[in-house]
């Protein structure tokens, strides 16, 4: 099983303006650039729906993207947490990833 899995070197930076900003989600040279704001119960990062996610990214020149919004997704939530709301419950739904306090 080890000798299947592929581990990409990937980082996550968080910027802020005002109440919200942008999260910055690189894998060697790509990019995918996901934004945020506050809410009343945390914050919310937007991002494209299941059955956006391949066109949203594919119409960015981010096609490398498509197929692996789980993936993705998940280790924005977990690299978010740990930067920046460790105590945070997180959801990944939808529209958003809720970093709930």
């Amino acid at each position: 099983m080890q000798g299947s899995i592929s581990i990409m070197n990937y980082k996550v930076e968080i910027h802020q303006t005002g109440r919200g900003g942008r999260v910055s989600y690189m894998e060697d040279e790509r990019t995918l650039f996901l934004d945020w704001e506050f809410a009343v119960d945390g914050v919310d990062l937007f991002v494209p729906t299941p059955e956006n996610w391949d066109a949203y990214w594919q119409g960015r020149d981010a096609g490398w993207a498509g197929g692996r919004r789980q993936e993705i997704l998940e280790r924005v939530a977990e690299e978010v947490r740990k930067q920046k709301a460790a105590g945070a419950k997180v959801t990944i739904e939808d529209n958003w990833i809720h970093f709930g306090f």
